[in-house]
């Protein structure tokens, strides 16, 4: 995993230090979920650092396409320009700091126009048009522009960093690219089926560490554990990323599926969290976004290939995880947040094998490690 972790960096609690070694080490300590300062932190040194996930090429299909975001409490907005080029810029003007655009569409004009004084951007963020400033001393347009932020694709997907000096994506994330279209060879033509948003009362670490294990599946989600054998055939853990390959039975009632069908799961640092459920050609795309020490806005998106919007099959995939895993998933992250409130709650304990067996928490201790390391003394 190559984390580089010093022994100052590990926190300790209740039952004692959090080690480097998952076979043996208590859980992060609960204030890491609930206190505001740790949480001011990460902001600084993992959201506004880190590659976020943001969307994907099919978002922006054409010239003029847009749509806006916030990555680290930062608008952003991303749009395709007359020169076929995606870019990523803030979305705020840089007059007097008015948001530029809201939602998602096409612009009607050939530039975005700031709503306060019609200051005009082209799409390749130079300032146009500036009303009645020839007049004005020493007035250069070439100095306000709208300012870019880096952004880079893997299988269609769009990932953002605000960080300037981050390193670049392909060192970072290296061998994921090629990971996920080995898998889902057409992802980079999917378009999204559907988009949905949940505010949940949970840190964002919670409902990532809900996603990074199976252990709960038999207990908590039993249809679920119609769908999915417990047993895994593969783990690949990256520094920034990790891979899981389970295997489907037969489904049930509603969502018959043939036993054995392939079923996928990735994670990325810091909240990146997919899957492509047996029945479809599917990726399901799920985005943790802190919003506040308790809460998280997660961002669920649904893409297929084009045509495919209305496959009975992927309906039925939508419908089970729309009405019956996520929402089970949520009021299980809730009651956790609320347990790692409690006086009576700080620290657990990491659920490992040497097999890393299917129901391993692994995941877990690899995201910990990196929110350590990334905090370093600070925390």
């Amino acid at each position: 995993m190559n984390i580089k972790i010093k022994g100052s960096m590990l926190p300790s609690g209740e039952r004692g230090k959090v080690t480097a070694d998952p076979l043996n080490s208590p859980t992060l300590p609960s204030r890491y979920y609930t206190d505001e300062s740790i949480y001011r932190q990460e902001m600084t040194h993992i959201h506004r650092k880190a590659w976020t996930y943001i969307g994907h090429v099919g978002d922006v299909p054409e010239t003029g396409y847009y749509f806006t975001d916030t990555v680290g409490e930062q608008p952003i907005v991303v749009v395709r320009g007359g020169d076929d080029v995606v870019r990523c810029f803030y979305n705020v003007c840089p007059h007097r700091g008015h948001q530029l655009l809201e939602g998602a569409g096409k612009l009607k004009a050939k530039g975005i126009s700031c709503p306060y004084h019609a200051w005009m951007f082209h799409l390749d963020g130079r300032l146009g048009v500036a009303r009645l400033t020839e007049h004005v001393k020493d007035f250069d347009k070439s100095q306000f522009g709208l300012k870019e932020i880096r952004i880079a694709f893997a299988a269609g997907l769009i990932f953002a960093t605000l960080d300037p000096d981050a390193n670049d994506f392909a060192d970072e994330m290296e061998g994921f690219v090629e990971n996920i279209e080995h898998f889902l060879p057409a992802a980079k033509d999917f378009i999204v089926a559907e988009r949905l948003h949940y505010d949940i009362k949970a840190n964002w670490k919670t409902v990532v560490d809900n996603f990074s294990e199976a252990y709960h599946i038999p207990i908590c989600h039993p249809q679920l554990s119609k769908v999915l054998e417990q047993e895994m055939e593969e783990l690949k853990a990256e520094r920034r990323w990790t891979f899981n390959r389970f295997k489907s039975k037969e489904g049930f009632p509603g969502f018959e599926l043939t036993p054995g069908s392939p079923y996928y799961a990735w994670q990325a640092w810091p909240h990146f969290c997919a899957l492509s459920l047996p029945g479809s050609n599917n990726l399901i795309v799920l985005r943790m976004a802190p919003d506040g020490v308790g809460r998280c806005a997660e961002r669920v998106d649904i893409y297929t290939p084009k045509g495919e919007e209305d496959n009975p099959k992927l309906g039925a995939v939508r419908d089970l995880f729309m009405h019956m895993f996520n929402i089970e998933d949520i009021a299980i992250v809730e009651s956790v947040q609320r347990g790692l409130a409690s006086m009576g709650y700080d620290q657990g304990r990491y659920i490992c094998d040497k097999e890393d067996s299917w129901f391993t928490e692994y995941q877990l201790h690899w995201l910990h490690m990196q929110v350590l390391e990334a905090l370093g003394d600070a925390a």
